[in-house]
């Protein structure tokens, strides 16, 4: 198991609102992903077009494959940074979910930042080409580091992800075009609204207590007079 820390899931209001009525979090798939490396390998030593369309079908072929059985809910360690308030809690209007939960090791995935992205090098893969079991170790070794690593421009998340397991219908379910999924019981803490959030407090905490979260309590944010940090 993963040690039992908090994390904290921002939503815009609506969002919040929505997640809040549902008693669920929506969850993302791959292809949504804001940034265009995500999930994406680099690729070298190629050198004929037919080698060149291989790469662009496999990397189209890759995130179909993936949106048809992994979603991800994106996390971040704390709530007291404002640039995520900022860019993913509609700038201090939004909302953040704390939530601790005894996540199992396949579960949670702590992102790591990098600068250098994950390469299939393609005179390693002709090398290779006649040899199953060491294209598959190749393949292994470059994906997992492939789910795990980020840019350093996005260092400022210090991102866990959540993978969620779409054909898991006790505990993922597909509604209207999206797939939902709820959160264990007693692992919602606090619902923290952001200090522009239009939410009345005690509107938010009746919804918790309509959907059995009773004991989750709702706080606001605020500015910190001494530092540039994010408080309740």
């Amino acid at each position: 198991m993963v040690d039992q820390i908090p994390l904290y899931r921002f939503l815009k209001s609506d969002a919040a609102l929505k997640t809040l009525k549902a008693g669920k979090f929506r969850v993302g798939l791959a292809s949504q992903f804001n940034d265009p490396f995500e999930w994406r390998l680099g690729f070298t030593g190629i050198r004929t077009p037919e080698e060149q369309k291989y790469i662009e079908d496999l990397s189209m072929d890759h995130r179909r494959w993936l949106d048809t059985w992994l979603g991800i809910l994106c996390f971040s360690d704390s709530f007291s940074r404002p640039v995520l308030w900022s860019l993913y809690a509609e700038e201090h209007k939004g909302v953040a979910f704390e939530v601790i939960c005894p996540w199992k090791d396949d579960e949670i995935v702590k992102m790591t930042y990098f600068p250098e992205r994950r390469v299939l090098d393609f005179d390693r893969w002709r090398e290779i080409r006649f040899d199953e079991e060491a294209q598959n170790k190749y393949l292994s070794n470059l994906i997992n580091g492939l789910i795990r690593n980020k840019s350093p421009g996005f260092s400022f998340e210090q991102e866990y992800r959540l993978q969620i397991n779409l054909e898991d219908h006790n505990r993922c379910q597909y509604s209207d075009g999206s797939y939902f999924w709820r959160l264990p019981d007693k692992s919602l803490k606090r619902v923290i609204l952001g200090f522009c959030c239009p939410l009345a407090e005690t509107d938010v905490k009746k919804l918790l207590d309509k959907n059995g979260f009773e004991e989750t309590r709702v706080v606001r944010a605020k500015m910190c007079q001494e530092t540039y940090s994010i408080i309740v």
